[in-house]
């Protein structure tokens, strides 16, 4: 297993840039699929209950949280089919509850750092998605069809609008009707495309109900393209940004399938007043 990662990356030109944090807000009561184990907060120690000299005080917090809620990266362990993960591995022997699922650990897991592009189908169907809508190779055809496509090593995100229900939990979950996303076709079209990572703004990224998990087969165990959800991609579709360089990376947790993430989006900054030497 690898201690640390290196990594040689193209970085975006210099000058002056702004960047958007696509990341939700962590905080009680966030939504969480009921696969996973909710999110929760608590200090463990107030200001003024241990005292340091000179009226100093600190102050701490105990989190808990499932390694799919909030914003975060599906690894390659997350899903299996036949008991096998990306590369054919079977893990079903070495998992176990207190090592996790040591091979293919999200701890193994690069950081993305690579040019982005952000779908938005709101605008591509000129209307709010409805739980009926697949975000397929058409709709992919169709937004691409006037704008720098993706190239091998690029991510692509998608939003839906459901990143607007983040405080609905019944709305966005979607377990009782269903949430739009990424259908077959549309993964097929990411893989084609060599995409070394794929986000949405919703809890599960493909179209929702799926029960054989078509989209996170095809991605993580057929291709080993890892999956980003919960994403807050309204700042970037609010200022019509659709193309950026895209940082991510998860915890290094040992036997990991997911991770908490905090994505975010480089741009050049075209409002910065120009400087001459």
């Amino acid at each position: 297993m690898s201690a640390s990662w290196q990594l040689s990356v193209d970085w975006p030109a210099s000058g002056s840039t702004r960047v958007f944090d696509l990341a939700q807000q962590m905080y009680t009561g966030i939504p969480h699929h009921p696969n996973h184990p909710p999110y929760s907060f608590t200090l463990t120690k107030r200001h003024g209950e241990i005292m340091y000299p000179d009226g100093v005080s600190a102050a701490a917090e105990m989190i808990t949280t499932g390694g799919h809620v909030g914003t975060h990266v599906d690894g390659l362990a997350h899903v299996s089919r036949l008991g096998r993960v990306y590369g054919g591995v079977d893990v079903t022997a070495s998992q176990s509850y207190a090592d996790g699922v040591p091979d293919v650990s999200v701890h193994e897991l690069p950081p993305v750092l690579a040019p982005g592009h952000l779908v938005d189908a709101t605008v591509a169907l000129g209307r709010p998605l409805t739980p009926a809508d697949g975000v397929g190779a058409e709709l992919f055809e169709r937004w691409f069809a006037d704008r720098p496509r993706p190239r091998p090593g690029d991510v692509v995100l998608v939003r839906t609008g459901w990143d607007e229900k983040w405080t609905d939990n019944a709305a966005y979950l979607g377990v009782a009707t269903g949430a739009p996303g990424v259908d077959v076709s549309g993964a097929r079209w990411l893989t084609d495309h060599g995409v070394v990572a794929a986000g949405a703004d919703t809890i599960a990224f493909e179209h929702m109900p799926s029960p054989a998990l078509a989209v996170h087969c095809h991605l993580l165990v057929d291709h080993g393209v890892p999956i980003m959800e919960a994403m807050n991609l309204a700042p970037l579709a609010a200022e019509r940004v659709w193309d950026f360089f895209f940082i991510a990376a998860p915890l290094s947790i040992r036997g990991g399938t997911g991770s908490p993430i905090r994505p975010l989006a480089v741009v050049p900054d075209t409002t910065a007043p120009e400087t001459t030497v």
